[in-house]
């Protein structure tokens, strides 16, 4: 029997993709798949386990771009080859299906990627209920998983291009998790050398070097603990042109202020930068929420979906879902019911369930039509309703619903499932237009013109309307891409990028945008691909991991340069500016300014006001840092823009804070709480709480501070925010503080 950590799950031949691709049978023997070209087929289904991966998407990856005219027929043989080469116990599990091909995982334990994504997912659970023992166990099962470099005997370059880097940051992240929980549970000493490593490897992440140093003071190592805080400094400031962010400060504060080490228990600074949520694989928040449904036996799910059953319905279901099917009503008029069509169509979706017009889209209906409809599928058990106006098919309908035939359009593949991701990009086209009403959207594709969005009044029915059809929004994405409809996935994708960039769902963002990149990168659309490095970029600044945000920053740069699209090339030079030094800075700035007042553009002109703000802080000048911020809040506030005056405001409460005029930065504070939390902007609110606390602190009221930065804390939490782990050395120290003061 195979396990995941400490939960059995069934026996099954395994595939191996965290090293070189291997495949064994049910004794463990292994099956040797030597054509490359069979090896690049079975990686990829691999990868989309559970998913229909298109025949144009296969040919795409295996000849790089350019498929030869035989690629189908081709793609027909090798696949024929794959399934006699691993029979008799696997072969049944790669199906046909339109429009491409679908790998079955039986379990959890099946696939080497997704069993490490649920211990992973495991391990993440258990550090946020600070049980770092069993942290500790899973993520070191975990990494046992991973045998060398994914892919690296797969010759589809494009795969490993698309797939490596995810991986590799998974590795990283998990690595630390691990060594987070080490120092927690007190494993001091044998934490030391793996921190060391790690901190060589990551260089300007702070986190680890925080572990390190505090592995280091806790062993009695106090000289080699305030060497690596000298260390980290200069690296920060070398590469960054910043000193040592306020965790380490505090760390360095306390060891200063104790001439004995440190318990092992009052810090706790291991959320790991957001890694416990930020950089798991394309589907590992979705199989975290199937963990916590189904603890005994996890379930691999695609992103934002919910679970696929690893196995066709057994004969007395199948019997009994056709005897229910046989019984619907059968439409004599067009005008009449028919909800036959309906489970059929239904059926072509994996996602959650979906809000009454999604339905009437995909089934090109009229609302009271597609009512009845439904009502006829949850009268026969076929469909149920969790909340009014909602519907899903369970999974063994939906499985059912696959076998069954129409006719007319119906036997169109994809026809449906066309028209629903059509009417979810025009809907959150109208809602980004709300909640970020001066970002650029891409125009709405054509075939999604036959299917009404829904309208929205105001920036709260925007916002709760993103919330609750965020899995739904994330499956279309991917469901898109892999049925061949690119120009639908990479316009939904950067179509999102104005909501995440407020809800700060990163994992999502990123694997969002990843996805919508290789679908534009595959139309050769250059505006795509710009705008889609732009959408990576800021994910990834927000979880200051600067050298990838760059890189994609400078890149979406050229690409404006080249197709002349100013306003990308000006809102790039931000970006860039944002990760720069000051000095550097200010030349970025310059050039942004110079293009927005060509076009005109006072959004953007605001924009670059509140960047100087920023760039002058840092350099000392606060008088033209408030100037600057106080500037833009007037633009924005004329503009409407309630997110970007949140962000201006912000700006002047850290001009104030550095200045030090507390009552005014407080002050500053309170308006854009009031702000914020109108517009249900969590992250300003949780951001605005942790800058009043600071201003508490100074002004020595350490009761309300730390009451700030707890319900700071809460949200930062809630969102995998990197700065929880600055605001968790935050209150530690100022509990310290406190108890010894006491």
């Amino acid at each position: 029997m195979k396990t995941i950590g400490r939960t059995p799950v069934a026996d099954g031949p395994g595939f191996a993709l965290l090293g070189p691709l291997e495949v064994r049978d049910e004794l463990g023997r292994l099956v040797p798949v030597s054509a490359p070209k069979q090896r690049g087929v079975l990686a990829a289904l691999l990868v989309d386990a559970g998913t229909v991966v298109s025949a144009d998407r296969l040919a795409d990856l295996l000849w790089d771009g350019s498929p030869p005219p035989s690629a189908r027929k081709t793609l027909e043989n090798y696949v024929s080859r794959l399934r006699r080469l691993l029979e008799p116990s696997s072969a049944g599990r790669i199906v046909t299906r339109s429009p491409g091909y679908l790998l079955e995982p039986r379990d959890t334990a099946d696939i080497d990627l997704v069993a490490q994504a649920a211990l992973t997912a495991r391990a993440q659970d258990a550090a946020a209920r600070s049980d770092w023992v069993h942290a500790a166990a899973d993520a070191r099962d975990a990494l046992a998983l991973w045998r060398g470099d994914p892919f690296c005997d797969v010759p589809v370059e494009r795969l490993r291009r698309e797939q490596a880097p995810h991986l590799a940051e998974a590795q990283l992240r998990l690595r630390e998790l691990a060594l987070t929980a080490q120092v927690m549970t007190g494993d001091h000493h044998g934490a030391v050398t793996g921190l060391r490593r790690l901190v060589e490897e990551t260089r300007i992440r702070e986190h680890p070097w925080e572990m390190l140093i505090l592995a280091l003071y806790r062993c009695g190592r106090k000289a080699e603990a305030f060497d690596a805080y000298r260390a980290v400094g200069r690296v920060l400031r070398d590469e960054l042109g910043v000193g040592p962010g306020r965790g380490l400060q505090r760390l360095h504060r306390i060891m200063l202020a104790d001439d004995q080490p440190a318990p092992a228990s009052p810090l706790d600074p291991a959320d790991l930068e957001g890694a416990h949520r930020t950089a798991a694989p394309v589907a590992t928040v979705a199989r975290r929420r199937a963990m916590d449904e189904h603890p005994a036996r996890p379930v691999r799910a695609t992103v934002g979906t919910p679970q696929e059953a690893p196995f066709r319905p057994p004969a007395v279901v199948h019997q009994s879902l056709a005897l229910r099917y046989r019984n619907l009503p059968a439409p004599r008029a067009a005008t009449d019911p028919d909800p036959s069509r309906a489970l059929r169509l239904l059926s072509e979706w994996n996602g959650a369930d979906l809000p009454l017009s999604a339905i009437c889209a995909m089934l090109r209906r009229p609302r009271g039509l597609v009512r009845r409809d439904l009502g006829a599928l949850v009268d026969q058990q076929l469909a149920e309703s969790p909340a009014p106006d909602r519907y899903r098919l369970p999974t063994t309908v939906r499985v059912f619903g696959r076998t069954l035939t129409g006719d007319g359009n119906d036997i169109v593949p994809g026809l449906a499932l066309r028209r629903l991701v059509g009417w979810y990009l025009r809907t959150a086209v109208g809602a980004a237009n709300l909640i970020h009403p001066h970002g650029r959207r891409p125009a709405a594709y054509p075939a999604s013109d036959e299917c009404p969005p829904d309208i929205f009044g105001s920036y709260r029915q925007a916002s709760v309307w993103l919330t609750t059809e965020h899995p739904n929004l994330m499956t279309a994405v991917r469901a898109a891409a892999s049925a061949g409809e690119h120009a639908l996935a990479w316009r939904l994708a950067a179509a999102l990028t104005g909501y995440f960039h407020v809800s700060k769902r990163w994992a999502d963002w990123i694997t969002c945008a990843q996805i919508g990149l290789a679908s534009a990168r595959h139309l050769n659309d250059r505006l795509g691909e710009s705008t889609l490095l732009m959408s990576a970029g800021l994910a990834y600044e927000d979880l200051r991991m600067s050298g990838r945000s760059l890189d994609m920053f400078e890149r979406a740069l050229a690409m404006g340069q080249v197709t002349a699209d100013q306003w990308s090339e000006a809102v790039n030079l931000l970006c860039i500016a944002h990760v720069h030094g000051a000095d550097r800075t200010m030349v970025h700035h310059q050039g942004a300014l110079r293009i927005f007042g060509e076009v005109g553009n006072l959004w953007g002109f605001a924009l670059t006001q509140l960047e100087l703000g920023r760039a002058h802080r840092r350099l000392g000048d606060l008088d033209q840092a408030i100037t600057c911020h106080r500037s833009g809040a007037d633009i924005l506030a004329e503009l409407g823009d309630d997110w970007g005056l949140g962000l201006a405001q912000l700006g002047l409460a850290e001009d104030h804070l550095a200045r030090g005029d507390h009552a005014q930065a407080a002050a500053v504070c309170r308006q854009t709480l009031a702000l914020s939390r109108e517009i249900r902007d969590r992250h300003t609110t949780a951001r605005a709480l942790a800058f009043l606390g600071e201003s508490y602190l100074r002004a020595t009221d350490q009761t309300a501070a730390r009451r700030s930065w707890a319900e700071a804390l809460r949200i930062f939490e809630d969102l995998a925010d990197p700065r929880a782990t600055q605001l968790r050395v935050s209150i530690a120290t100022l509990d310290a503080v406190t108890a010894l003061a006491s």
